[in-house]
Parts: C-alpha cells; sequence; structure tokens
C-alpha cells in the first residue's frame, strides 16, 4: 500500500455527528476494486457499491425509465405482461453508450446525480440505524463522475493493464464480452497514472502483492484518521 500524497491534500474529516468520513474506492476494471470492498466489508466498514445502485435506478425510478425510452425508443424497456415499463434492457443500453459519446454523456447527466442522491440516503440510513466513523463509497467512474468532491479520502485498487483485462474476460467468461468489448471500457475511465496521482492511498493487486496485509494496514490507517 502507497502513503497517502500528503496530510494537506486530504480534506479533513466532517465534524458532523450526522455525517461518517467518507472513503471513495475505485480501479480500473479488472483491477479487484469489488474485492477490495468485500474486504473492507468484512472488516465491519459499511460498504456502499455505486455500480449497483445504478442499476437498480432503472427497476425503481419510473421518471428515468421513460427518459431513457423516449430518447432511444421502446425497444430498451422491459415490460411486464400487463405492458407497463417495469425496467431497461442493460444489454440494448450498453450497445448505445459505448458506442455514442454523446449519448453517454446524456445518461450521466441524470443517473449520476440520481446515484449521488442515493448513496446520501443510505449513508443517512447508516448513522440511523448503525452509526459508523466511516463508510466507503465503491465506484468504478469515481473520478469520472466527480463523486470524490464528496469524499473526504480516495483509495485507488490498480494492477497493469493486461493483467486487469485477462481478469475482466475470465470473470465475465460466458461469452458476453470479448477483449474488444473490456478494452471500450478500459477507455471510459481514468488511466492509472490519473487515478494514482489523484487518490490518497493506493493498494496494488498485481501478481508479486499480497492484498489482504495491504487492506488490513489500510483499514486501520482510515480508522485512526476518522476516529
Amino acid at each position: 500500500m502507497a502513503p497517502p500524497r500528503s496530510n494537506e491534500s486530504m480534506p479533513a474529516p466532517s465534524s458532523a455527528p450526522s455525517r461518517p468520513a467518507v472513503v471513495g474506492l475505485t480501479g480500473g476494471i479488472g483491477a479487484g476494486k469489488s474485492l477490495v470492498g468485500r474486504m473492507f466489508e468484512a472488516l465491519g466498514m459499511p460498504v456502499w457499491n455505486a455500480d449497483e445502485a445504478a442499476k437498480m435506478l432503472y427497476a425503481n425510478d419510473e421518471s428515468l425509465r421513460r427518459e431513457l425510452v423516449a430518447r432511444w425508443g421502446d425497444h430498451i424497456g422491459v415490460h411486464d405482461h400487463e405492458g407497463s415499463l417495469v425496467d431497461i434492457h442493460r444489454r440494448e443500453l450498453a450497445q448505445i453508450i459505448f458506442n455514442d459519446s454523446h449519448e453517454l454523456a446524456w445518461l450521466e447527466q441524470r443517473v449520476h446525480p440520481a446515484v449521488g442522491r442515493a448513496f446520501e440516503r443510505w449513508a443517512s440510513e447508516v448513522q440511523r440505524t448503525a452509526p459508523a466513523n466511516v463508510v466507503i463509497r465503491e465506484a468504478a467512474i469515481l473520478f469520472e463522475s466527480q463523486s470524490h468532491l464528496t469524499c473526504d479520502a480516495v483509495v485507488t485498487v490498480e494492477a497493469p493493464l493486461d493483467l486487469r483485462i485477462t481478469r475482466a474476460l475470465s470473470r465475465e467468461g460466458n461469452g458476453n464480452s470479448s477483449k474488444a468489448d473490456i478494452l471500450k471500457r478500459v477507455q471510459r475511465q481514468w488511466e492509472s497514472a490519473e487515478r494514482i496521482a489523484r487518490a490518497d492511498f493506493v493498494i496494488n493487486n498485481d501478481e508479486t502483492s499480497q492484498l489482504l496485509p495491504q487492506v488490513l494496514d489500510l483499514a486501520k490507517a482510515i480508522r485512526t484518521r476518522f476516529s
């Protein structure tokens, strides 16, 4: 685990008792971000997954569903037996936004604020039911979506690109994703050097680094800082 860039670069913890400190967790596709998130959760740190929350939006937000159908056509919608629009076809959506940066930007302008509101509701519920000094906000595009601006510190998980691609293909070994598909998703994210330059902590998850000791050390450092 790399040391923090500097104490000055890390925002001071929030003094408001109603808000826990927020540690952003990010990393390129296949780097192991979600694995690190599960480790933090096993260590007793509440973890919120922005990517999963975004997927749930389509099923839970009727106005968003209707906006998407109005823009891209009824074929993108999932309808129940009565014909009501109840969800969005993820594969149809992916085919549109992965090949058109303009359409992707249009979608992100609607999804990112909604995801941010969902996080705030979750964090408030955590404080109401099981108060915590620190919560983890896991997001693949934490920096790209500007969500890091709401975080008190950021952790990035990094690994060599070739290894990340191999992991992503193995993880999605059902044949639904090709190397070209993975590379398109990589291109939507910041490069490793950009994430590392902006993050406060770096976890290395290559073939030679031991992951668990880094996570244990980092969890201790986070708890000490925000206690």
